[in-house]
């Protein structure tokens, strides 16, 4: 199988998914060697193309879980592996921990509460590493970004509410990291005080691809990085508030 960059493979772009949503929409659930561009640029992965079949329509949001299962999960627990090998094999592991991504309840679930996707420790037992950074999953009709500046009000809550939810969780596990993906687009997040103060990076659409002469912020880019920055253990901006 051919080896390309890491950046080459964390270019890809995601196809369109189109949605069916339901007729009843519910609402939401209340040193050189270290920097990032060296191991994008150094670092090598077997080739994966994304699948060439359309995706199949979102008519649910478990729907969408499981084709982000599908696609993205193994791809960037892939990446991330490839990136902490990298380096681990050129010094750069102090003062980090080498995580994997995953389903939610892969992590320890506190009070029974589990976010949909998980970053936590690759060495730990079982459902019992804290989420380094939550993330959730929403269908693009119940969460969208230009929600928050919606004149329906019932649009500016629903959008409110999923941002309490992430917020909700990073405070469970004292994450400073966190995200939302819908089938449209992903929004970083990151909690700048304990009182739940959020800091939202500019939404990524899900098409959005690019080339390693040309690299731009994709979805699965966006994944690893927030999966190396929830790596670290040391410094101001370590993992946990």
């Amino acid at each position: 199988m051919a080896q390309v960059t890491l950046i080459t493979f964390l270019q890809q772009p995601l196809a369109a998914v189109p949605v069916h949503p339901p007729p009843q929409i519910g609402r939401n659930t209340t040193n050189q060697a270290y920097t990032v561009p060296y191991v994008l640029n150094g670092a090598v992965i077997a080739a994966d193309p994304m699948p060439v079949s359309p995706p199949r329509p979102i008519t649910a949001e478990n729907v969408l879980q499981a084709q982000i299962c599908e696609i993205l999960r193994p791809r960037i627990r892939r990446s991330l592996r490839v990136g902490f090998s990298f380096l681990a094999n050129n010094g750069g592991m102090q003062g980090r921990t080498e995580l994997c991504f995953d389903v939610g309840k892969a992590a320890r679930a506190i009070e029974n509460y589990k976010p949909d996707t998980a970053y936590f420790d690759i060495h730990a037992a079982p459902a019992t590493a804290p989420n380094r950074a939550p993330g959730d999953v929403k269908p693009s009709w119940k969460w969208r970004t230009d929600m928050g500046g919606s004149q329906i009000v019932s649009q500016r809550n629903e959008y409110h509410q999923a941002l309490s939810q992430v917020n909700f969780y990073m405070n469970q596990h004292n994450s400073r990291y966190g995200f939302l993906v819908t089938n449209q687009e992903l929004v970083a997040i990151r909690k700048l005080v304990e009182n739940g103060n959020l800091e939202l990076a500019q939404p990524i659409l899900w098409t959005t691809g690019g080339t390693a002469t040309q690299p731009r912020l994709t979805v699965m880019l966006a994944l690893w990085y927030i999966g190396m920055l929830a790596s670290h253990d040391q410094g101001v901006n370590n993992w946990r508030m």
